[in-house]
């Protein structure tokens, strides 16, 4: 029996989605240090980790354009200043509604994995679900004209 998308989010939890890896930061790292981080790991956020490894804020793609460029300020100051203390985090053994239902109501594009014990395991990202997403509906999605609003004038085959 196959299931629908709504039981799968329903059921299936975060263990099913791979998650990607993250730079993990310390709080005192310099803003240019923890955008290159991203940038070399292609990824859209850095965790910024205290002594033991707590986390204790996120920095985003958003939190750089927002509270550094619109702002003006030096890349050279430390992340702490502009980091998004406190972040929401999901445990890997939410759901995948409970994911996407946080992503929509908080508006977040990142939100860090943690372990039973608070320890983060990486960051599940919008990316992320939408992958997830697409397993349910591949035909449909990968056979997308490349610019939606232009569709073919006529059927392309035999």
């Amino acid at each position: 029996m196959t299931k629908t998308l709504a039981q799968s989010l329903r059921s299936d939890t975060l263990h099913r989605i791979p998650l990607r890896d993250v730079c993990s930061v310390k709080p005192d790292t310099s803003i240019e240090e923890v955008v290159a981080c991203m940038a070399k790991l292609r990824t859209g956020c850095a965790l910024v980790m205290d002594v033991g490894d707590r986390l204790i804020g996120i920095f985003t793609e958003r939190d750089f354009l927002s509270r550094v460029v619109a702002a003006g300020l030096e890349t050279s100051l430390p992340v702490k200043q502009v980091m998004t203390s406190s972040p929401k985090t999901l445990a890997q053994t939410a759901r995948a509604a409970d994911a996407v239902e946080l992503m929509d109501v908080g508006g977040y594009r990142h939100v860090p994995v943690i372990d039973e014990n608070g320890k983060p395991l990486g960051v599940l990202s919008v990316k992320d679900i939408v992958h997830y997403l697409v397993e349910y509906f591949p035909a449909n999605v990968y056979n997308l004209p490349p610019r939606p609003d232009e569709a073919p004038a006529a059927r392309e085959g035999a």
